[in-house]
């Protein structure tokens, strides 16, 4: 009876193959966070994939098969961001009794994110596409755009501040919301410049006086 020719041993070429693989223990959600760390700190264009490859101990191919391009890579570090990093800006305003209330805690939530000891200064949102070139306009935009989605839910709150009462019904509430974003982008370039914790906390005492004025 005729025998099965014995397998073949493993080429060169396939030993190359599994070792450009995905390692055994790649964990995607730690890749993310050390990927969104070093765009949070460094910005888009000025993080090269030869820095990811090396924060995320994967070769090219296994970065592009797992995450696609670095744009593609970027727009996930964003999503991890907002998800776990950024101020949970829905909550604490439909927590807080009163609009004033809202901000207050908002901007006393975002301080405490932006000046963290462990983690890059600044709102990411803001930072990792700030000196883009023209190249990376359509990175801009799509940024942009999740900046103005904040600006949108401030407005909406002081909307619903004149409906429950605690806000006058001819109160500016458009400039409102572009003071507040503004303080908000404010704070985010004092923490990248070094602020303090303590700074800050002025910065939002002042803005919140303000808010009489109005």
């Amino acid at each position: 009876m005729t025998q099965p020719p014995a397998a073949l041993p493993p080429s060169c070429d396939d030993l190359q193959k599994k070792k450009r693989g995905r390692p055994k223990c790649f964990d995607e959600q730690q890749a993310l966070e050390k990927a969104m760390l070093l765009f949070w700190e460094h910005g888009y264009e000025a993080t090269s994939i030869s820095d990811l490859t090396h924060a995320l101990a994967l070769t090219a191919p296994s970065l592009y098969s797992s995450f696609g391009d670095k744009t593609g890579l970027f727009y996930k570090c964003i999503d991890y961001y907002l998800a776990h990093e950024a101020c949970p800006i829905e909550a604490i305003f439909l927590e807080a009794k009163t609009t004033k209330v809202a901000f207050e805690l908002f901007l006393y939530d975002n301080v405490q994110r932006l000046a963290q000891p462990d983690k890059p200064s600044g709102c990411m949102l803001v930072v990792a596409t700030m000196n883009c070139s023209d190249n990376a306009q359509a990175i801009q935009y799509n940024i942009l755009e999740k900046r103005l989605k904040t600006k949108q839910k401030m407005l909406q709150r002081l909307q619903q501040g004149v409906v429950d009462g605690d806000l006058a019904a001819t109160a500016p509430l458009a400039e409102m919301a572009d003071f507040y974003s503004t303080v908000l982008q404010g704070l985010t370039i004092q923490a990248r410049d070094g602020a303090t914790v303590a700074q800050l906390h002025k910065v939002v005492e002042h803005a919140m006086r303000t808010w009489e004025l109005f």
